[in-house]
């Protein structure tokens, strides 16, 4: 799957480039595309260790990724997958969310679906 997606990453030596944002311009789905007005910044974090179970120093290079109005958490520990899964993400929420008759929707899921809509359309190629 072809997407738009601007990775920043290049430009920036060391590692803090791995927690350049990504601008996310579409979304592949199916025979579609996922299109936003504007690019969906989405800035990964360093993802807290777990205290039980800690890492040697210098080796948690897991990056955290959360958009919650759009239902996006995702985390990896390197950017082509980081990247790979956000647009997972994205692609669950409009096909279990953004498409479903809103009737049928709670109302945290009616929100993500306005959010959506707010943000992107769905062009049919």
């Amino acid at each position: 799957m072809t997407t738009l997606t601007r990775n920043f990453a290049s430009s920036t030596a060391g590692s803090h480039s791995l927690l350049v944002p990504f601008e996310i311009w579409e979304v592949m789905l199916e025979n579609t595309t996922i299109k936003f007005c504007q690019p969906l910044l989405l800035e990964p974090v360093p993802l807290p260790e777990d205290p039980e179970e800690p890492s040697p120093p210098g080796d948690n290079n897991y990056m955290l990724v959360e958009y919650p109005d759009l239902n996006i958490s995702t985390f990896a520990d390197n950017r082509e997958d980081l990247l790979e899964f956000i647009h997972s993400d994205i692609r669950f929420a409009w096909k279990r969310i953004v498409q479903v008759d809103s009737a049928k929707l709670d109302s945290k899921s009616l929100q993500i679906k306005r959010n959506y809509l707010n943000l992107a359309e769905e062009i049919h190629e």
